[in-house]
């Protein structure tokens, strides 16, 4: 079995795990949310029930995805798929640390290195946007949209997270749950949009002249005549 089978087998594994995941919080959660875990004790809904474990399983797929796309993507011999274990390394970690106080300095360094990538990125982008034409230009732009709604929720999750731990901001009104995941939701769609437009604008830059005149009326009659 080739890289390219296997990076299918995984890609599609991961789709399929996290939509079970996805499906079972729906399931779930509506009567986890009014009662506490002592009471859903040995039911279904249990806390570290069967359906519980397959619902913390299936945040796996998130890695399979990855790794299966890297594997479908990537050079024979490379290693680079290998990368995929990182973002289940970094949820497992954000699970299990538990500082004992905030850490400003993280904060700190978190934010600059959020906003200095931002600049770059807007830079980087002033500088490549003429390489694309028509509709991958316009997938470009939406892309950029995407990216600003991403530091904007950077921003929102800076103040939820930061005016409760600082004292003189502690009386401040902080962003709600809804409003992050909103933007969020918003950063992540325009981001797909934006990447969808720019592969069907590349595919259509990359056609032969040759397939082009074939699916043209009349083209066959012209070249049999």
């Amino acid at each position: 079995m080739n890289r390219q089978k296997i990076g299918l087998i995984l890609f599609w594994l991961g789709v399929i795990s996290i939509i079970a995941m996805q499906a079972l919080t729906w399931y779930q959660s509506p009567v986890q949310r009014v009662h506490t875990a002592e009471e859903l004790s040995g039911t279904v809904h249990a806390i570290w029930g069967v359906l519980f474990w397959i619902r913390n399983l299936g945040g796996w797929g998130l890695v399979f995805t990855i790794m299966g796309v890297l594997l479908y993507t990537g050079e024979k011999g490379s290693y680079f798929w290998l990368l995929g274990f990182l973002p289940g390394a970094i949820l497992g970690v954000g699970m299990l640390w538990q500082p004992s106080q905030i850490v400003p300095v993280l904060f700190g360094i978190g934010g600059t290195v959020i906003l200095l990538s931002y600049f770059g990125l807007l830079w980087l982008w002033t500088r490549t946007y003429t390489a694309y034409k028509g509709v991958a230009r316009t997938g470009r732009h939406i892309q950029l949209l995407g990216y600003s709604f991403l530091v904007s929720t950077g921003l929102l999750l800076c103040m939820y997270f930061g005016n409760p731990n600082v004292l003189a901001l502690a009386a401040l009104p902080i962003p709600s749950g809804e409003s992050i995941n909103l933007t969020l939701s918003i950063s992540m769609l325009l981001l797909f949009v934006g990447q969808y437009l720019v592969a069907r604008g590349v595919q259509e830059t990359t056609t032969s002249p040759q397939e082009v005149l074939r699916t043209q009326p009349g083209a066959a009659r012209t070249n049999t005549a």
